[in-house]
This record gives C-alpha cells, sequence and structure tokens, in this order.
C-alpha cells in the first residue's frame, strides 16, 4: 500500500472546503485554519491528518506547523495569506508550496501595479486609465475622462474583498460623486494611490489559468454574480455565486475571446518570470466581453471563490497530482481535464451581507439528503454546535452549494431545489443564479 503524502491547505472559506474534499481521500490532510469550519474539519479527520485553529496571515506559524507535521506539498490560494507572504514563510522552510510570494502576488493585491503590467505586456487589452496620487490632481483627471465621454470605475489601489470598487453610474452617477468617493479613498489611505479606469461596456467573466511558472492550462471559463440581490440589484460583494458551462467557454464567448485570454495569461507569467518572482498555481483572469473584443479588467493570484468551487467541482483529474505538477513544473494539458458538465455555485449569506452579520444565528440542513440529490455542500463562515445544528459566524457568506448538470439552468434549479428542501435558515440566496431567464437576459 502507498502512503498517502501529507498535504497542508491555509484558510477557511467555502474555497479552502473544495480543497478538502478534492484532497481528502488521496492524502493526508492537513489545515490552518481561522475557525473549525466543518467541511475542512470532515475531511481532515476523515484523512487521518491534522488541522489548527490560529491566524491564517501568520506566516511564521504556518510554516513552523507545516516543519512540525513533515508536510510534503503546501497549497496556498487565499487572498490575505498570500498579501502577507504566507507562501514566502513556508518557501523558508523549505516546504514545497504552490501560491506566489508577496511579491509575485502583487498583481491581486496592489491594482495599479497590475494594471501598469498590462499596459507594458498587453496594451491592446487594457483599457484607459489614471492613476490619483493626491487630491490637487483629481479635478484635471476627473476631466479628462469626462472629455473622452467615458464613465469611470473607481479602484482602491489594494485589497477590498471585492467591496470597494465602485461603478458609475450604479454606485457614482455622476463625476462629482466619483470625485468625492475617490477623495474619501485617498483620506482613508494616504500611502496607497487610487485608479480611476474606464467603464467597459460588455459580460464580465473569469478564468482560472493553472500553471507552474512557465506552462499555463486555462480551466473553463466563469461567470460570477457579485450582487447582492437578484436582478443585479445592490451592493457588490465577494461573489453571491457563478456558473461554468458544458465547455470550456460561456455561451456569449468565441474560440477568439479564449486564445486572447490565453495570449494575456501567458504573457503576464513571462513577465513574471522576467522580473524574478516565484509564481505558481493560480493567474486568475478577470475580462470583459466587449463590442470591440477581449479587455483586461483585473487579476487575481488564486482561486476565485466562488468561482473556485465551480472549477473543482468539474475537475475530473486529481487535484492532489495537479498541485505536484504546480511545484514540480510538469504540467501538461494531457493530465489536466475536466467533466463536459455545466456547474452552478450558489451562496447562502447572512441577511446584513455584504456588511458583517450583527449576530450569530442557528441554522440546520440535512447534508445526506442534499449530497444524494448530487449537490455538493462547502461550508465557509460557519461552525458546527452538534445535533444538525451549525452556528453562523460574522462574515456573512455562510455556505455554498454546488450542482453539476448537463445545461447551466439545470444545475441551477437543481441547487435551488436543494436549499428549499432541505436548509433551514434565516439566510439568503440567489435564485436567480444561473436560471434560463437570467442566462436569455445576458445573451439578449
Amino acid at each position: 500500500m502507498v502512503k498517502k503524502q501529507n498535504f497542508l491547505i491555509v484558510g477557511s472559506g467555502g474555497r479552502e472546503s473544495a480543497f478538502a474534499l478534492k484532497l481528502f481521500a488521496e492524502t493526508k490532510l492537513y489545515a490552518f485554519i481561522g475557525h473549525e469550519n466543518p467541511t475542512i474539519v470532515d475531511c481532515v479527520t476523515k484523512s487521518g491528518g491534522k488541522y489548527i485553529v490560529d491566524d491564517v496571515c501568520n506566516g511564521q506559524a504556518v510554516a513552523e506547523f507545516a516543519v512540525d507535521n513533515a508536510i510534503d506539498y503546501a497549497f496556498v490560494s487565499a487572498d490575505d495569506p498570500l498579501a502577507n507572504g504566507v507562501v514566502d514563510a513556508l518557501l523558508e522552510k523549505n516546504i514545497k508550496t504552490v501560491g506566489g510570494t508577496r511579491d509575485a502576488t502583487r498583481i491581486e493585491w496592489d491594482k495599479i501595479y497590475s494594471i501598469e503590467m498590462m499596459q507594458k505586456t498587453s496594451p491592446e487589452f487594457t483599457p484607459y486609465y489614471q492613476v490619483v496620487q493626491n487630491k490637487t490632481q483629481l479635478p484635471a483627471i476627473i476631466k479628462m475622462f469626462e472629455d473622452k465621454n467615458m464613465q469611470i470605475v473607481v479602484k482602491p489601489q489594494g485589497l477590498t474583498g471585492g467591496k470597494g470598487v465602485k461603478v458609475m453610474p450604479d454606485h457614482l452617477p455622476t463625476y462629482v460623486d466619483c470625485a468625492d468617493y475617490a477623495t474619501q479613498l485617498l483620506e482613508k489611505s494616504p500611502n496607497e494611490e487610487i485608479l480611476l479606469v474606464e467603464k467597459l461596456n460588455g459580460i464580465e467573466f473569469t478564468i482560472m489559468g493553472l500553471t507552474d511558472g512557465q506552462n499555463l492550462i486555462l480551466a473553463p471559463a466563469s461567470y460570477d454574480y457579485p450582487f447582492r440581490f437578484e436582478d443585479d440589484l445592490g451592493a457588490g460583494t465577494g461573489g453571491m455565486g457563478c456558473f461554468t458551462n458544458n465547455e470550456a467557454k460561456l455561451p456569449f464567448m468565441s474560440d477568439k475571446d479564449l486564445q486572447d485570454c490565453k495570449i494575456i495569461m501567458q504573457r503576464i507569467i513571462r513577465q513574471i518570470q522576467n522580473e524574478g518572482l516565484f509564481f505558481n498555481g493560480v493567474l486568475n483572469g478577470g475580462f470583459f466581453k466587449t463590442q470591440h473584443g477581449i479587455q483586461f479588467m483585473e487579476f487575481n493570484g488564486r482561486f476565485g471563490d466562488p468561482e473556485g468551487l465551480n472549477i473543482l467541482t468539474i475537475l475530473k483529474s486529481s487535484f492532489a497530482d495537479l498541485i505536484k505538477r504546480m511545484w514540480n513544473k510538469t504540467l501538461s494539458a494531457d493530465k489536466v481535464y475536466f467533466t463536459n458538465k455545466a456547474c452552478v455555485v450558489k451562496y447562502l449569506v447572512a441577511k446584513e451581507y455584504p456588511q458583517e452579520s450583527k449576530a450569530p444565528s442557528v441554522f440546520t440542513l440535512d447534508e445526506e439528503a442534499i449530497y444524494d440529490m448530487g449537490v455538493k455542500v462547502f461550508f465557509a463562515a460557519a461552525v458546527k454546535l452538534g445535533d444538525g445544528r451549525y452556528q453562523t459566524l460574522k462574515k456573512s457568506r455562510v455556505i455554498a452549494f454546488g450542482a453539476v448538470a448537463d445545461k447551466i439552468a439545470d444545475a441551477g434549479s437543481l441547487v435551488n431545489q436543494a436549499i428549499e428542501k432541505f436548509v433551514h435558515a434565516d439566510l439568503d440566496y440567489r435564485a436567480d443564479i444561473g436560471a434560463q431567464e437570467n442566462l436569455d437576459k445576458l445573451l439578449s
């Protein structure tokens, strides 16, 4: 019998639940988590591994845990641990780690750095933008957009969990409102700059690029629902859910769109290499399909959440083998493959979301019945109380559900049925994610 290797994951959200579900059967799973996520704890226990609850951004503590438990491979793919240099700390202890160093994942936590890298490597795919360093520059820069008759997207330079970006006219009705919001951001973070970008008209989508730092494989594209309420109303969030299609591209994409995205991401990976930075794992590209073709929106240096849940649900090949190949620089398309099914993921969230919950609430669900329907359960901001009861945490994306089917709408309907039949909670979700009516609007 072949001895299972020790694998470590860092983080405790729905994304890390997906990692755990893919790894526990073929590895001895270890986890460094911020709270006792029921999915992760269950997977670790079943695998014979071990977990610890601590600060997931404390690189030294994560590295010590890895050394103490003779970790063979570590996988770090959450924004805050990456931005805080957890990969750097693991590499310093000679732990084989997949995930970019803090400097390499700057493409995520510094929006100005990433768009300037795009301008350098792929200007034809880069929208018009201006960088604001101080308040005195704002009137002239705002006027540049106004003279071009361009609406504006105002972006803080650093990480905001998907909640700091504001768009004209949805959140900022006028140019004066854009200037006021940019001023607020500059005053709040005086050491950071502000990015103003041309608002793109088109359909936003995401592609996860799996890379060993040299080779690149594109996972199927995904479409995210960032707005809080049905019909894309309300505040922007970290993501209420998303879908992938039954092929690599989404219904509104062409083969050329896919190829253009791959060209962009290959150039970025090459540029990261040229700058002497260590990066492997996931280059997560956010793009717009416009009437003029593909345009860049943003990069993340890790699996998206919830998009990563989709990708791992339809990943047919071994996830443990993928991680090893990403470390050993042996990534190849014939070793990574996905099922030809559509996948829909939806989050149940607290009613206050995207604000933190004011108080915890208790909910129940019949996990076995949900699994029997063919729907996966990914716990996120929740802990287990016992007797089938769970309690929410302040972070308000509580639990995700994912299903596959031949068609997007059928997978979405299956998730809705599972939630309505077997979840008893004072929580919200978007029933319209992946619904046929929604898809028809998207494609019209």
